[in-house]
């Protein structure tokens, strides 16, 4: 009776015990996650808001001629004169466009100090980078500063700003040129 009747019937409720051992297992592994989804979804929200915030210093492609505009109108209040504002090509990586732009004007060394200020204070990121600055040779019949020897300044710098770029985005258009910049003296 023992191996014809009781032995498969062992065998099966061995191999239903440690079954049942595996679905134990699983099921107390499953009721952890479940337990960790609150958790999980309240750091997807606060992983979520931070992405939204630091894309928001980022702009898109509609976003960046207000952002040229608002460097440019930056050098203006400063006083600078601007000689060349010239976007180039965006060099993308994995999730930004980084825009450089060519950026040439005079004025004094407070004046763009003063820009630089401002610079910094856009809401939008924008870096200062490769930073030349070298004296304007002074009028021989100038008069005040200029006369003693501090006359203006040109400073030729490369402005990095960037763009936002999701995942798998085709790449970004080529930068279009602002407005023409303002004189120092115009209005």
């Amino acid at each position: 009776a023992w191996f014809l009747l009781l032995s498969p019937l062992d065998m099966r409720i061995q191999a239903l015990t440690a079954e049942n051992d595996k679905v134990q297992t699983e099921l107390l592994q499953a009721r952890a996650i479940a337990a960790d989804v609150a958790r999980f979804r309240k750091e997807i929200a606060v992983l979520e808001k931070t992405l939204l915030a630091l894309t928001d210093r980022l702009p898109n492609e509609r976003e960046t001629p207000p952002l040229y505009r608002s460097v440019s109108d930056a050098a203006y209040q400063a006083g600078l004169a601007v000689s060349l504002f010239q976007p180039r090509d965006a060099q993308v990586k994995d999730y930004y466009a980084e825009i450089p732009i060519t950026f040439t004007a005079e004025g004094s060394y407070h004046q763009f100090g003063s820009f630089f200020e401002r610079v910094a204070r856009l809401p939008r990121v924008v870096n200062v980078g490769d930073l030349k600055i070298s004296g304007v040779p002074a009028a021989k019949d100038a008069k005040g500063p200029a006369a003693g020897g501090l006359g203006p300044v040109r400073g030729e710098l490369i402005l990095a700003t960037y763009m936002y770029r999701p995942v798998g985005s085709p790449p970004p258009p080529k930068p279009s040129a602002p407005a023409a910049a303002k004189p120092a003296g115009a209005k």
